[in-house]
């Protein structure tokens, strides 16, 4: 059994240049929208829609907005979850995907898919082509990605140029299963999703839901999951620490690990606390969180009371949706594992340094992925290490990789305690073709003098970039 991913504390489980001729093209400027604008309107001290300033979407000179065309192409999102409330005046009927090989109202199945008068997508669990969302999740994910610009009482979503595929497989009690998730994959794959948002979570895998990760990938989708909100390790997942998905999770206005963030196999952190979006018609969200401490409409937002706000890793990963669809956008011909590779790359670093098991490759930077050259990646990772014979003398081998599309040099180096201030370097190594190659061979003699060493290896682009990855090691 699965449920829409909510939590909560008020928490809901579930250095690069536009090319020259990108410049001369009409860009887009950021919205002037009320709740983007805005600040405090719940007594808060942040911005309103401090999430996605916070990644770059900010109204200032430098905003990431400023980076994409403003004749940028649509681009079909495919929003697994408990549907959408279509009726917000914030969803404007040009954000949703409509089928064109379906005439509505007719009954029947015209573009022979299996599925009759479906329009807008499907709703699974009901087997109808009404999503409508009676929970309030998926008006708060869609929201975040797609809001229209339109309405200037409202907020902003990340991608004006969204196309919504409603996809409802959460039922109306936030409980689904890895089958429903699957079936509503494998429609979104057929039916043109570039981009494949899951809010959702639940226990363990199996084979079915990994084949339609595997179909979906395989027809270029960019699927994107959040972590969880349980504070443990995401490979307990159904669905999120795949290498195929972009897992992610949540920060806080610190910008560090929010508490309930699952964490493992992490790729990218987003903010996903106090996040504004929608809220779907008769409905209050976190009162379906079992155990929470919340008073009822407390989350509500503005004088119509259509707003709410949540937090969860739900409502980080639409944030890295919207970023992958606005870059598909711009450049339709991006591969999803370009997409991928660029949005981890130039994820900003925080927490323990390197790419770490909290926060992965960092906090997305919406203006760094959308200015990047469409090859570019650039890794630093230590997959294992080992202690080996080596000459009648005991060394330490270091497996892991470090690599980019323009690599300029990497080292390893160690220091010592649990947080080094000197480095010594002890190997230059070549760029290698996996995470198993072989990227040092230290003598042990260079650990003298402490119990505790951190081993790490450092990548740099030809643009100065550079990422890290850092291994522990306790001797004794």
């Amino acid at each position: 059994m699965m449920r829409a991913a909510t939590h909560l504390g008020t928490v809901c489980a579930l250095a690069f240049l536009v090319s020259s001729a990108s410049a001369q093209q009409a860009m887009l400027s950021p919205p002037d929208n009320h709740y983007f604008v805005s600040k405090g309107s719940w007594g808060q001290d942040h911005p309103d829609q401090w999430a996605l300033q916070r990644i770059g979407f900010d109204a200032s000179p430098q905003s990431a907005w400023r980076l994409v065309k403003a004749n940028a192409q649509p681009v079909i999102v495919a929003v697994i979850d408990t549907g959408l409330d279509w009726a917000h005046r914030n969803i404007s009927v040009d954000n949703l995907w409509h089928n064109t090989g379906e005439i509505d109202g007719n009954r029947s199945d015209d573009d022979k898919n299996g599925f009759v008068d479906d329009i807008i997508g499907w709703n699974f669990p009901e087997r109808t082509n009404k999503p409508w969302d009676f929970d309030g999740h998926g008006t708060m994910t869609a929201g975040i990605i797609a809001s229209s610009w339109k309405d200037k009482d409202g907020i902003a979503g990340v991608n004006p140029f969204t196309k919504l595929m409603i996809l409802k497989a959460v039922n109306n009690f936030g409980h689904t299963r890895l089958f429903t998730i699957a079936q509503a994959i494998k429609y979104a794959a057929d039916n043109g999703a570039r981009v494949i948002n899951l809010s959702v979570g639940g226990e363990g895998k199996n084979a079915i839901i990994q084949a339609a990760i595997d179909y979906a990938y395989a027809r270029n989708a960019v699927i994107v999951a959040a972590a969880g909100n349980e504070d443990k390790d995401v490979s307990k997942s159904g669905l999120a620490g795949s290498d195929k998905i972009l897992t992610v999770g949540a920060t806080g206005l610190d910008d560090q690990k929010a508490v309930f963030s699952n964490w493992g196999n992490i790729s990218v952190v987003a903010p996903g606390v106090d996040v504004l979006s929608l809220r779907a018609m008769r409905t209050d969200l976190i009162l379906s969180v079992e155990g929470a401490k919340y008073t009822a409409s407390a989350a509500f937002v503005g004088d119509d009371k259509r707003y709410y706000r949540a937090s969860g890793t739900s409502f980080a990963a639409p944030l890295v949706s919207g970023l992958a669809s606005l870059m598909i956008a711009n450049d339709p011909s991006l591969t999803n594992e370009q997409v991928i590779a660029i949005i981890k790359s130039t994820a900003r670093d925080v927490g323990t340094p390197g790419v770490d098991q909290f926060t992965g490759y960092g906090i997305v930077d919406a203006r760094a992925a959308l200015s990047a050259p469409k090859d570019y990646f650039l890794y630093a990772g230590i997959k294992r290490v080992e202690v080996v014979q080596k000459g009648g003398a005991q060394a330490v081998r270091v497996f892991g990789s470090a690599d980019a599309n323009a690599l300029k040099a990497a080292r390893v180096e160690i220091g010592a305690g649990e947080n080094p201030t000197s480095w010594k370097a002890v190997g230059t190594p070549k760029k290698t073709a996996g995470p198993e190659g072989v990227l040092a061979e230290i003598p042990a003699t260079n650990f003298a003098g402490s119990p505790v060493w951190q081993i790490r290896v450092v990548a740099t682009h030809n643009s100065g970039a550079t990422r890290e990855a850092r291994f522990r090691l306790k001797l004794g």
